[in-house]
């Protein structure tokens, strides 16, 4: 759904860009950046981990939001409204489908260094 082409990798802009939204929706679960090693929840996978540690870490980003527990409180702008009966469990995150390759450069950035 949200695969980069390879001409927006390296675009710092486009990564900038995903560095903010991370730190802004998913920094309350994990470590995000380097300069930031204290936020996020310890037993949560940093980005930083994921992107050097696993070889499908570029699958994982551009599907996270389909991965547990992300569908619980991940929408995006153009999906509809949730039931007011279903339960808020944590702050709704609303996301655009470009975030999604945003935070796919930012990793993608991450992994480079």
């Amino acid at each position: 759904m949200a695969l980069l082409p390879a001409i927006a990798l390296g675009d710092p802009a486009l990564e900038d860009r995903g560095k903010a939204l991370s730190k802004l929706h998913c920094a309350r679960c994990h470590v995000v950046a380097p300069d930031d090693r204290m936020s996020g929840i310890s037993s949560t996978p940093s980005f930083m981990i994921m992107v050097k540690a696993l070889s499908d870490w570029r699958d994982r980003f551009e599907t996270f939001y389909a991965r547990r527990p992300h569908p619980a409180h991940i929408r995006f702008d153009t999906d509809e409204e949730r039931p007011p009966d279903q339960p808020a469990t944590i702050e709704e995150v609303m996301l655009k489908i470009d975030d999604i390759d945003a935070i796919v450069a930012y990793a993608q950035s991450l992994a480079e260094n």
